[in-house]
């Protein structure tokens, strides 16, 4: 019996190709290598945990380009201790470990706004979703747990990180009755949940051009490309995740539906974004990938040269126009921008309909 003689199996995405053993024979060799690079500084980073994490309620988690399979030379790294349960003194002290650890190690440090290289607490991520307790650092660190974690295999952290993310999908569709469907009907997206993901990057819009302010413009042209290439695809990703669900067979059991929802956007979640993306592309826009990938690629090589990379970081707004390696990047994330939108409205009626239908109001 296969998918669409049973609707109310999970719904199944392809899986997006391994990594070979190498990228020379790579068709994006740049996103490749960057996830080569990744997989080692995860093996890294569990040698490291192994030996500062005992706390059996704790879980070691990046997010950042090191979760989303994109570490290049240069990249820093984000980072946290996941506390799903009592508050302990201890806690405390396995932060500075894992810092001090990091710093000795080579890593550079999270951003300075304090988001990351912290312990967060599962309750904050459950429990204060929405109205004033919602901060703009608990719903980031919350929808980053969705959109671009990992968790580093040692003792209880996948487990940690699996158990937390599927009680805050829990929390988003407890309170949101529009995904249920009514006998025949085609299966609704999650808005709340939808909802909560475009907040999330309009947040990341509008804090870019706060922190231009507060720190004087230093770095800004690196961080402008990141945001239109990176934080971009985490968003465009996160938005797909809650439209692909209308396009799977209708589940119409509401004794399962909320299970089987769940399912698939743990399918999506467990996969880095460029992945699901490219899962997406391939099942409902054949033909895209190159376009989709390809810039991206060419993104993750500039990122990978350090004398590129130093040349944004050092950039001063006003010369950003005549500089030519601004210039590049920012026709990188126009053809990025030109494949969403070809993605989302002219490569398939379908996903067309749900763009318009979910993407405005």
């Amino acid at each position: 019996m296969n998918r669409s003689e049973n609707p109310s199996e999970p719904p199944r995405y392809p899986t997006a190709p391994a990594a070979s053993t190498g990228p020379r024979h790579s068709r994006w060799p740049h996103i490749e290598a960057a996830e080569l690079r990744s997989r080692d500084k995860m093996a890294e980073l569990a040698n490291l945990s192994k030996r500062v994490l005992p706390v059996d309620e704790a879980a070691s988690i990046v997010f950042g380009s090191l979760a989303r399979q994109e570490f290049t030379e240069g990249s820093d790294l984000d980072w946290a201790i996941l506390i799903d349960g009592r508050a302990d003194a201890e806690h405390w002290r396995i932060v500075h470990d894992i810092g001090d650890s990091l710093r000795s190690m080579g890593f550079l440090p999270p951003g300075r706004t304090g988001l990351f290289g912290n312990l967060v607490f599962s309750h904050n991520l459950v429990h204060e979703v929405g109205g004033d307790d919602d901060t703009n650092t608990n719903m980031t660190r919350r929808l980053l747990m969705l959109l671009e974690s990992s968790a580093i295999d040692v003792s209880q952290s996948l487990s940690v990180r699996a158990r937390v993310l599927r009680v805050i999908l829990g929390r988003y569709l407890q309170e949101d009755a529009s995904f249920l469907s009514p006998a025949g009907t085609k299966n609704k997206a999650p808005r709340f949940l939808l909802n909560d993901i475009v907040r999330l990057w309009r947040t990341m819009a509008v804090d870019f051009a706060t922190k231009n302010r507060d720190r004087n413009n230093q770095g800004w042209a690196l961080r402008n490309i990141k945001l239109r290439m990176s934080r971009k695809l985490l968003a465009m990703s996160g938005i797909l995740m809650c439209i692909a669900w209308p396009l799977e067979p209708a589940v119409t059991d509401p004794l399962v539906i909320k299970d089987r929802l769940i399912d698939h956007l743990e399918g999506w979640i467990n996969r880095s974004p460029l992945h699901s993306l490219q899962a997406f592309v391939v099942q409902h826009a054949a033909g895209l990938e190159e376009e989709v990938l390809g810039p991206y690629d060419e993104f993750l090589a500039l990122l990978g040269d350090g004398t590129k990379r130093n040349e944004l970081s050092n950039l001063d707004p006003a010369d950003a126009y005549s500089n030519s390696t601004f210039i590049a990047a920012r026709g990188l994330s126009d053809r990025l921008d030109k494949a969403f939108i070809k993605l989302l409205f002219d490569s398939n009626p379908h996903v067309a309909a749900l763009s318009k239908q979910y993407g405005v109001f």
